[in-house]
Order: C-alpha cells, then structure tokens, then sequence
C-alpha cells in the first residue's frame, strides 16, 4: 500500500511539473500581450473542455482536459477562429497591432522558459549534479542482443576497444561525460557505403590516440543504436510493482543483480530476453544486497492478454557518479547540443532515432515522476532541460507554434499587407490536428514502453527526447 501511494503522489507530483512549465511558458505571453495593450480572451492550460473555469478582467482562465500544452488567445497576434473558439469578428473590430508587438508577444513564451531554466540551473549549480564524468569504458560485451532478439558479437569488441580505453570524442566530436557518449551515439547519422549504421570513435589508450571504426547494432524495443560498452556500474533493481511476483518473492529496489539460474548476469540485454523467453516456473535470482549475495526464487504470472511473462520489477543501471558544480552557461549549452543532435537524427535519413523514440505527455510525466524519486538534483536538472527545450522547439517556424506565428507576422510585414484571412484559419486548423494526431501518436509507443518496463522487469537506455509545447520529454532512463 506504501509503495502504490508513493508512487500515485510521484505521478501526481509529474502532472503537476509539466503544467507548471507549460504555465511559465504561457505565462510569458500573457504578461506580454498585457503590457503591450493587446486583447487577451483566454488563458488555458490544456486544450479542450474546461476542468475549472473562472473569469477576471474580462480574461476567461481555465484548466481543460487535454493535456497536450496551453494557450493564451490573443485575436490581434494570430486569429485562430473556430479553433480557439472565439467570435469570427473579433479581430476586425480591434486595432490593429504593430510587427513589433507580434514578434515581442510571440517570442516572450520561450524569453520566459529561458528565465525559468536559468533559475534552476543556478539553483543546481550550487547544490551540484550527479553526473558520470569519466568516459573510461568499463566493460566492452562479447555479446548483445538486438531489436529482434538475436544475439551477435559486439560491435565495440569487435571493432578492438577493450576496458580502460577512455572516450575522447564520437563522430569527430569531443565528449566530456558518459551522457554525451550516449547521446553521440544514438543520435549519430554515419553510415558505412552498404548502408549499415557507423560510428567513429576515439580513444585515448596508453598515452596515444587511437580511431576505431565500429558498426552499431539496434537493441532493445526502441530499436537504438548500441556498441556494446559501458562505464563503472552495476545493475540494480529500480523498482517494484506491488503484489506482483519479484515484490512478493522479497526483492527490494538498489538490490545489484548478480546471476539467473546460477548464471552470472553479463548485461541487461541478455537478462531481458532470458525473462521474456522464460516458459514457465521458477527462475532463482541472486542479488547483491548490503554486502552479502542471496537468491530468490520467482514465479511469474501469464497475464491474459499479455505477450511475455510478467515478473514485476524494473531494472537499470546504476553508474559510479560524482557530483559536480556545472555553471549555468555550460549546463544550458549542453542542452541546446542535445537537443540540436536529436532533431537532426530526427530528420536525417542516415539516422535510427524514430518519431515513436519521442515522449509524449504519458512519457514525460512517468519519466518526471520516476526521476522525482532519484532526488533533487536529478529533477532539477530535467526540470532545466524540458524548459529549454519548450523554448526551442516552440520557435520553429511551424504553424501553431510561437515561431509560426512570428513566420506569419514576418512575411505580412514583408509583402506589405495580411495574409488572408481564410489561409490562416485553413493552415493553423490543419496543423492543429497534425499536432494532435502525432500527440497521440507518441503516447501510443509511451504507454506500451510503460507497461513493457514495469510487466517483464526492465527497459534498455533510451535516447534524450525531445518535446513540443506542453510535452516535454526528459532525458534518457540511464541520466544520473
């Protein structure tokens, strides 16, 4: 009962988190639009029916259903019509406004994400960051397993990288921590002249550096790119559903993971497709648990329905980290990187990174409400990085979005007078349902990757994510 009321409250606590960035972000707006004199009709976070609903001001404010991001209605910036509900005339019978009032209203939703994530980022500075700063590669596997559950050798052991060698750079770009090794790699776009996914990586072993040329696998559900190594970690339990079989059986989260039926627990990949093949019966599992090993026997239960015996506990890596004091410039920069490699693995055909690698709203609250648990640190560091993102992406020229409002704004005032007024309506309409229908989406591949993490015991790193307005995605499981 402890554990479910915990873990409600944590989830809880990540619907709450991503409201409240999607208000800071909304919020930038309204005060802009007030102090430039525009007319504000309505302040919504989530779209849809309203939750709660009051009126001040003459400003209808409300909290609505859907949570897939907010708006501010502001008839003058962007008459969005039928669409946000409004009269049709009510942008006529206003004065008009000025490019500049457009532009500083549009822009000030990220201003204000920016504003916010440099606050947290000061705040973690001064409280320090758990991060994985040596690129010394700890283990270099013999074997992995891919998307389809095969195993092959190693791309990495295959290539000739071995334990000790320290990762100086990826594709030609300097790494400084294990997170940009990761995210270097699943988001890289090389691939070799027969098409297979490549990947340059450099290392320093004694003394000298040396470049070597590896080949990388996809593994796991999300079909990601792998080279099979891995820093100084351990596997450990990350968590437990109650009442099922691995709660029952007395296993405790931070417990290490140490053998299977006596066999030694070589990676995780290789754990997950002996759990999800498991016919039926008891499996022993040996654990590290304060110094001492012991073995609990588990049953699994079939669920109806259910595609793989269902263990109930969820299982990742726990690295060696060290606590470091990143200056708020630095933190921010890393951020932007990331989210610059992830949108073009995105859209480059060279890459594996998938719309369906995404977060949605599902995805980012429970990655929200599982970092709240790894404590302060961790939360403020994703709390800094869904807040640039925000800003970000919300800037791209894309109907909808702020940067498409300053698109329209921009080539009125070039061409000297407005768009018409059926093409807007007609343009913000259509992306309005692209918006929603790649919302749900991506909240389809959230729910499954929810439920496979928690229904056969664990889940692989996944790549950084990245968000649109009120859908932030957080970093991948592995961020310390």
């Amino acid at each position: 009962m402890l554990s479910t009321l915990v873990g409600f409250l944590a989830v809880l606590l990540g619907i709450f988190l991503l409201g409240f960035c999607v208000f800071i972000h909304e919020l930038g707006h309204f005060l802009a639009a007030r102090r430039r004199g525009l007319k504000v009709e309505r302040f919504s976070i989530g779209f849809g029916p309203p939750i709660v609903r009051w009126e001040r001001n003459g400003v209808d404010y409300r909290i609505s259903w859907i949570p897939f991001g907010g708006y501010v209605a502001l008839p003058q910036l962007a008459d969005m019509g039928r669409i946000e509900g409004g009269e049709e005339e009510e942008a006529e019978r206003l004065p008009a406004i000025s490019y500049a009032d457009k532009m500083i209203v549009a822009v000030m939703g990220a201003v204000f994400n920016l504003l916010f994530a440099g606050v947290l980022s000061l705040l973690l500075w001064g409280i320090g960051q758990e991060v994985i700063v040596s690129t010394e590669v700890e283990v270099v596997m013999e074997e992995v397993v891919t998307s389809d559950g095969a195993i092959v050798p190693g791309p990495a052991a295959e290539a000739g990288l071995r334990s000790g060698d320290r990762i100086l750079a990826i594709d030609g770009r300097p790494v400084g921590d294990w997170m940009q090794v990761n995210n270097e790699i699943l988001t890289g776009t090389r691939r070799s002249a027969d098409g297979q996914p490549e990947v340059q990586v450099t290392v320093e072993r004694d003394g000298e550096e040396r470049t070597f040329t590896v080949y990388p696998v996809l593994t796991t559900d999300e079909a990601i790119r792998d080279i099979g190594i891995s820093p100084d970690s351990d596997l450990v339990i990350r968590d437990l559903v109650a009442g099922m079989p691995a709660a029952e059986a007395g296993l405790q989260p931070d417990d290490q993971l140490v053998a299977l039926n006596g066999q030694p627990i070589l990676s995780s990949a290789l754990l997950q497709r002996v759990l999800r093949q498991h016919e039926g019966g008891p499996l022993d599992l040996t654990v590290q648990r304060g110094g001492e090993e012991r073995t609990f026997s588990i049953t699994p239960v079939q669920r109806e329905g259910a595609p793989n015996p269902q263990f109930g506990f969820l299982y990742g890596y726990q690295p060696k980290t060290e606590v470091v004091h990143r200056n708020p410039v630095e933190q921010i920069g890393q951020m932007v990187a990331t989210i610059r490699s992830t949108l073009v693995a995105l859209f480059h055909q060279g890459s594996d990174v998938k719309v369906r690698n995404l977060n949605g709203p599902v995805g980012i609250v429970h990655v929200l409400s599982t970092v709240s648990t790894y404590g302060l640190s961790q939360l403020l560091w994703l709390l800094t990085f869904i807040n640039v993102n925000l800003a970000i992406l919300n800037l791209l020229p894309i109907p909808v979005l702020d940067g498409g409002h300053m698109l329209f704004a921009t080539i009125q005032k070039v061409i000297g007078r407005p768009l018409p007024r059926r093409f807007l309506e007609l343009t913000q309409s259509a992306f309005v349902i692209l918006f929603l229908t790649f919302m749900l989406y991506v909240t389809f591949f959230d729910v499954g990757r929810i439920g496979r993490g928690f229904g056969i015991g664990g889940n692989e790193p996944e790549p950084a994510r990245q968000v649109e307005e009120g859908a932030p995605a957080g970093s991948s499981p592995d961020t310390p």
